[in-house]
């Protein structure tokens, strides 16, 4: 019996100690750290903000696992079905017809606390609805949109006989067909120069200014009857089988060669491919400018914050992206690194929606961007939306290369979209 009181007396004791122990912890160490695991690719999550999110949570460790765009979407669809998936997956705009199909793999967002429906005002329409469920639920939050515009050098321009200024220089292409024009007009004056950096990219400008693209508002497939989307393809095959591009890839050593001899004039530009301009060729500076896009409307890229069903950690997930999505971080990010920002309340403010770029000869990009942003109209994004894209845009690089004429090239996309879809 006095055994039994001395243990008792001594359990006693401990727990006391092991209590006060606690109680003398401050919260943010008393609890459990939580490991954030977050799948991304390219620069969507800013290490400036994670470092600032980590300072102020404690409690919190970010997990970046990063890929490439393609490698990261496929990576997610395998992983979907499973309980090996991430806490948040970062999606981009050419995939997120197919991902909010998913509706069963990934948690709706309206369903949280709070609900994403009481921040879905602060938000560009259009951007917001491209992560939302035909059924309604809301399956992502937008972390930028890519708008577009055209970055061009003003030293070729004036060695041209160009103008220089960039209102001067947007009312030289009104329409694709102007754009194109003025483009043979360079290439005849500068022997061995490009007008743009890829003919290709004139495709995806075209298409997105469009109110439909591969689908209807009914979701059937219109790819092959879309006149945009011919339109889009023979303004493209034009302007490759006129030279009026080079012959590499975006992003590529011989494309970041090209940005600092000037191999070519003009680059459609979305806001964060600017920050790019000024990392791989930071002698440029004060030699471009920013013009607005033929049609004024664009957009390419951007990217959404969603939450799999089947995180292991969906409150801190759904914490993080509030605060990483708020009007606070993407200002800052818009400021500091040239992503555009979905919240349209910032395209008044001063910061952003006056923003202008040393860099760029102090173009007025925040104005440029916002009135790009906002002109963009609102189309179906489908499940095949990346597949049918990079088939045609293998159509055009055999135009490009010379491999076979624009008709032959349509006819084979279409032939092959088909077969691939079923």
């Amino acid at each position: 019996m006095a055994n039994v009181r001395i243990k008792k007396y001594w359990v006693g004791i401990i727990s006391a100690a092991v209590l006060a122990s606690t109680i003398a912890l401050p919260a943010s160490q008393a609890a459990s750290k939580v490991t954030l695991s977050i799948w991304t690719y390219g620069n969507v999550l800013d290490p400036v903000l994670v470092a600032k999110y980590e300072k102020s949570h404690p409690n919190i460790k970010i997990q970046a696992k990063k890929n490439d765009l393609d490698g990261s979407a496929q990576s997610l669809r395998y992983a979907l079905p499973s309980t090996a998936v991430p806490d948040i997956a970062a999606i981009e705009i050419s995939y997120m017809g197919e991902f909010r199909n998913y509706t069963q793999y990934f948690t709706d967002l309206n369903e949280m606390t709070p609900s994403a429906s009481t921040i879905k005002g602060n938000f560009l329409g259009w951007r917001w609805n491209q992560m939302v469920a035909d059924t309604g639920q809301t399956l992502g939050i937008p972390t930028d949109v890519g708008g577009l515009a055209v970055a061009y050098r003003t030293d070729l321009f004036k060695k041209a006989g160009l103008p220089t200024d960039p209102t001067k220089v947007g009312e030289l292409w009104p329409t694709w067909e102007k754009y194109i024009e003025t483009g043979k007009k360079y290439v005849a004056s500068q022997k061995g120069k490009a007008f743009i950096d890829i003919a290709q990219t004139i495709y995806t400008a075209v298409v997105n200014q469009g109110d439909q693209k591969y689908y209807d508002s009914k979701s059937n497939l219109i790819y092959n009857t879309n006149p945009n989307i011919q339109a889009a393809f023979n303004y493209t095959a034009a302007a490759s089988q006129a030279k009026l591009g080079t012959n590499v890839a975006q992003y590529s050593p011989d494309w970041n060669v090209g940005l600092n001899k000037g191999l070519y004039a003009t680059v459609l530009a979305p806001a964060w491919m600017l920050q790019y301009i000024k990392q791989y060729a930071p002698k440029t500076k004060g030699l471009w400018n920013i013009a607005d896009l033929p049609g004024k409307a664009g957009n390419q890229g951007g990217s959404a914050l969603s939450i799999p069903s089947r995180a292991q950690h969906q409150d801190e997930a759904w914490e993080f992206i509030r605060w990483y999505t708020s009007a606070e971080q993407q200002k800052y990010s818009f400021i500091n690194t040239l992503t555009f920002p979905t919240i349209t309340a910032l395209y008044s403010d001063p910061a952003v929606g006056g923003l202008k770029d040393k860099f760029f000869n102090n173009a007025q990009v925040g104005k440029i961007y916002s009135a790009s942003v906002n002109e963009v109209k609102p189309f179906v994004l489908g499940k095949k939306d990346r597949l049918i894209d990079s088939t045609i845009g293998q159509a055009l690089s055999r135009v490009q290369l010379g491999k076979q004429l624009p008709q032959a090239a349509w006819t084979q996309a279409i032939s092959d979209i088909t077969r691939a879809i079923g």
